[in-house]
């Protein structure tokens, strides 16, 4: 077995994760946003309105102090705003001015992204999510005894 050092296709693939995070944030800033609100803007426009801090921790992998602060921080700018649910559960909501920020900055993303993936093949799509999701699961079955 070729030790982290040796293994240069490892480090690029770990180094292209890298990049593709880093173009998510060079967005945000350009934005003039925290990399968590653009996180926290995807999750509500994936998940919908009506989500809860835990949805979006578990749609976006932010802890909850995080996302906790930030979603704070959004209603303190009056991008959000929060409803009761059932029990202790609160619900997440957009402002008219967080449905226009959404749409201001989220939406150009999220058309990009569908055209980068729309100008692959339908092959080199499923290869793709095939070799990440292969990746995933042996790397999780790989570190699952790590502690």
């Amino acid at each position: 077995m070729k030790n982290f050092e040796e293994n240069a296709s490892l480090r690029a693939y770990i180094r292209l994760q890298e990049q593709i995070a880093e173009a998510y944030h060079e967005i945000a800033v350009r934005q003039g946003l925290s990399d968590s609100a653009q996180m926290i803007l995807f999750a509500l426009w994936e998940l919908g309105e009506g989500c809860t801090q835990k949805d979006i921790c578990g749609y976006t992998y932010l802890n909850k102090q995080t996302v906790n602060s930030s979603v704070h921080r959004m209603e303190e700018n009056g991008y959000i705003c929060f409803q009761p649910g059932v029990g202790r559960e609160v619900r997440i909501l957009l402002t008219d001015g967080g449905r226009a920020l959404l749409e201001e900055k989220v939406l150009p993303i999220v058309r990009a992204e569908s055209a980068v993936f729309d100008s692959m093949t339908d092959g080199e799509r499923q290869e793709l999510l095939r070799l990440t999701r292969l990746y995933l699961d042996r790397f999780r079955a790989g570190t699952a005894q790590i502690r």
